[in-house]
């Protein structure tokens, strides 16, 4: 019997409660003569244990449950409330439940806007920890606060994923992992600076649709480079649906016409290329245009997008060894890892001025 095949039964044997009683799992000799398999295959699985956090070796004395093995389920949740709005959280659940099966855990997805609901399922599951998504919307930060709170008073630790809980430019008791939205911003300006574009927009979408803070952090780093640089004119805010053919025309008409159009994420900008060239206008000629995500649509459109790529796999990654690492040590001090975002060229801004 291989390693990897003795640690999943063992972690059913912990699942089970098989040890609970003692708190101790039966000497190497004997887990030898249970599964046929040779000392230092037994030892293998049992140090991959260790690793979990599940397992701790005395000298001497055996192998011996951790606080966290006692407490097992088996159950990492994930909640995304907005998942079937972004396609990069497809890639980012599948990473998780791909390490989180690695580590022992299965994953419970929990999606949809109601997150009293989503809290409940998860602490009568019994969740051992969960990385969250918050909503974006500013009129969701109680639900959001709400949410942590209430697995926290549970017991259950939390690792926030994309966005913090709390107001910028301030931090929540929780772990963070994020990318860097400023530096994304900062990146853009000066990659449109290179190609002689001065009079940049960002199309923040209509005023009904409310504040993206994630948005606003990239229009922030935006906005402070190129004053750093020496723009010509403030990045122009555009509160328009993409799609608003009119009000486009208005905005390229009018005397503060932007050279270059910055766009909240892919999806959004592949739209407007549409309205763009449905005009006349042409793309990088007359307005140069980016993205955001780097989704397939901004690969494979009629002017391929430049964007800013969202690292999908690591942010899974990073959020599923921070909450793993909280379960183990569920006093340690809130941590925040932010990751880079690359910015990825191709023809929507290609062509210098």
């Amino acid at each position: 019997m291989k390693s990897a095949d003795i640690r999943e039964a063992l972690l059913a044997d912990i699942g089970a409660g098989k040890f609970a009683a003692t708190g101790r799992l039966p000497s190497e000799a004997a887990l030898c003569r249970r599964f046929g398999a040779a000392r230092g295959t037994v030892r293998e699985a049992l140090a991959a244990l260790v690793r979990a956090g599940l397992l701790a070796k005395r000298n001497g004395a055996g192998s011996f449950l951790t606080r966290m093995a006692q407490n097992r389920t088996g159950l990492i949740g994930l909640a995304i409330p907005d998942y079937d709005r972004y396609r990069f959280f497809a890639t980012i659940h599948e990473r998780i439940e791909a390490l989180a099966r690695r580590a022992g855990f299965g994953v419970r997805l929990v999606t949809g806007g109601d997150l009293p609901h989503a809290a409940r399922r998860l602490v009568s599951e019994r969740a051992e920890g969960v990385i969250f998504r918050p909503m974006l919307a500013r009129r969701s930060a109680t639900a959001n606060r709400a949410f942590a709170e209430r697995l926290k008073s549970a017991g259950i630790p939390l690792v926030l994923l994309d966005q913090d809980i709390a107001e910028p430019p301030e931090r929540s008791e929780y772990d963070l992992v994020a990318v860097n939205n400023v530096n994304a911003g900062r990146r853009i300006a000066g990659h449109l600076l290179s190609r002689g574009r001065r009079r940049v927009a960002f199309l923040m979408g209509p005023r009904t649709s409310g504040p993206n803070p994630n948005w606003e952090n990239r229009l922030f780093g935006l906005t402070g480079e190129l004053a750093l640089r020496g723009a010509d004119q403030a990045v122009r805010i555009l509160r328009f649906e993409p799609g608003n053919a009119a009000a486009l025309r208005r905005t390229m008409r009018g005397p503060r016409r932007p050279d270059a159009i910055v766009c909240g994420n892919d999806e959004t900008a592949v739209a407007l290329l549409a309205v763009l060239r449905s005009a006349g206008l042409r793309v990088p000629e007359d307005v140069a245009l980016v993205g955001f995500d780097d989704l397939e649509c901004a690969r494979f459109c009629e002017v391929p997008l430049t964007t800013v790529r969202q690292p999908a796999q690591l942010l899974a990654s990073a959020a599923i060894r921070m909450l793993l690492a909280r379960i183990r040590n569920p006093e340690s001090s809130p941590r925040e890892t932010c990751l880079p975002a690359p910015l990825v060229i191709r023809d929507s801004t290609e062509t210098n001025l």
